[in-house]
């Protein structure tokens, strides 16, 4: 028996204990923003050798060390790319690697695009953290469904899935805030956002869109010039995703 926790707030604790969200994670996709023809934000520099700076190469960069970094780690993760390279993905395509991808029986993926943001006004500054709306459904069980997806999500009814998901997506996200804000605890914290985001909403596994700076803001877009810098986010953001591989414990990480 939970001690002070009435019979109702047990029943939603031990539902959310049985979420097929939150089984032991065997699978993570990292989602490198844009790519290919798509550069995504830009920066001009006077002073920097490449004479501008783009989002799609920053997020592929720091992508690749946080999943060299998981890989070292944990050898027996599963880390999956959704582009290794300078590549042109679709949205849909980017939400079907992480909705058909079979972490396996008992086991679970998430799911985590990183990207930069950018705005007219030059000021704004500082890193977010998106999930997808609350009131967006998913639709798990289709036409065209993957067999093994039947047994995983038949339990549920289409409502209790996506509240399950919307938890599952705020918990991902509250850990990935926290290693970034004890990485960087002077930055600007923009907080955990819902937002209308394709690749949100159809993945049907828990997942977060990080913006980790605005190339538009010209001190966020110095640190993201600065190789150093982008190992620091990359570390940060592996910590945040081992946290969510070892719920309640404090994770080892070797350098």
């Amino acid at each position: 028996m939970l001690l002070g926790i009435s019979g109702a707030l047990c029943a939603q604790v031990k539902e959310f204990k049985e979420s097929p969200f939150l089984y032991p994670v065997s699978t993570v996709i990292l989602d490198a923003g844009h790519g290919g023809h798509d550069p995504g934000a830009l920066i001009r520099f006077s002073d920097y050798a490449g004479e501008e700076l783009l989002e799609k190469e920053i997020v592929l960069d720091i992508t690749k060390q946080v999943a060299q970094l998981l890989r070292q780690w944990y050898p027996d993760l599963q880390v999956i790319l959704t582009r290794n390279s300078d590549d042109f993905l679709s949205l849909q395509q980017r939400a079907d690697i992480a909705a058909r991808t079979n972490p396996g029986v008992g086991a679970s993926s998430i799911f985590i695009s990183i990207h930069a943001n950018s705005s007219n006004a030059s000021d704004a500054s500082g890193v977010e953290f998106l999930v997808k709306r609350a009131d967006k459904r998913v639709r798990f069980l289709v036409h065209d469904v993957d067999t093994w997806t039947i047994m995983r999500y038949a339990n549920h009814t289409v409502d209790e899935l996506n509240q399950l998901l919307n938890r599952a997506n705020i918990l991902l996200a509250s850990q990935l805030e926290q290693r970034f804000l004890e990485q960087f605890p002077t930055v600007r914290n923009r907080g955990i956002k819902e937002q209308d985001i394709w690749v949100l909403n159809a993945g049907k596994v828990p997942s977060v869109l990080i913006e980790i700076g605005f190339l538009s803001n010209p001190e966020d877009a110095q640190n993201m010039q600065n190789p150093d810098w982008r190992s620091q986010v990359a570390h940060a953001i592996a910590r945040g995703i081992a946290d969510s591989l070892n719920p309640g414990s404090s994770a080892f990480f070797p350098e």
